[in-house]
């Protein structure tokens, strides 16, 4: 039996009143978006939105993302939608700042939405590096969400099979199976060429 795929698309619209990490600059606050599962496991790519080097703690980005879900194996394993927010630092050797994140299961968002587009506010959690925990952060973060109807394919699959170049399909096989099971795959072929 063929898995329900369910396209999810995320707009990222803005934050207001968030903790200012740059003690000496403005922040130029960015949001990567991405699927975690409860075990932890990366389950999409990681999407970054452009910083936003005017709002300081008030950020807009209005960033939208796409992301192609397995209802069943979403529902099964816990998946959260992930906005994890950062401000972006132009000093060499410096790492950019976490803000916090704002984590949201799959199912909360499936048991609101009725086909319209929705939108949320969530506070920001923060993390700080030495511990592992989230506590409650500052400020928060608003975002619009809507599900398009379900399909029997993974459409992201499907997407593959249609380019052209040799190239795309080599970059879109590495975001889906990550870069050492893609170097394993080409090994294996070659290996099969030479012999």
């Amino acid at each position: 039996m063929a898995n329900s795929y369910r396209p999810l698309e995320v707009v990222i619209e803005s934050a207001l009143g968030l903790e200012n990490v740059n003690h000496v600059t403005r922040m130029k606050p960015y949001a990567v978006v991405y699927m975690w599962d409860i075990k932890n496991n990366l389950r999409s790519s990681k999407e970054k939105s452009s910083a936003d080097a005017e709002g300081g703690s008030n950020p807009t980005w209005n960033f939208k993302v796409k992301f192609n879900i397995d209802i069943a194996m979403a529902q099964e394993n816990s998946f959260a939608l992930v906005v994890k927010l950062r401000s972006r630092r132009r000093t060499h050797g410096v790492r950019d700042k976490n803000i916090g994140e704002v984590r949201v299961l799959i199912t909360e968002l499936l048991e609101d939405a009725a086909g319209n587009e929705r939108r949320m506010s969530r506070s920001v959690d923060t993390c700080s590096d030495e511990s592992n925990g989230t506590e409650q952060g500052q400020g928060k973060l608003t975002f619009s969400y809507k599900f398009e109807d379900p399909t029997a394919d993974n459409p992201t699959l499907l997407n593959i099979t249609k380019k052209t170049s040799q190239r795309q399909v080599i970059r879109k096989l590495a975001k889906l199976l990550g870069p050492a099971a893609l170097n394993g795959l080409v090994s294996g072929l070659m290996d099969g060429l030479v012999s």
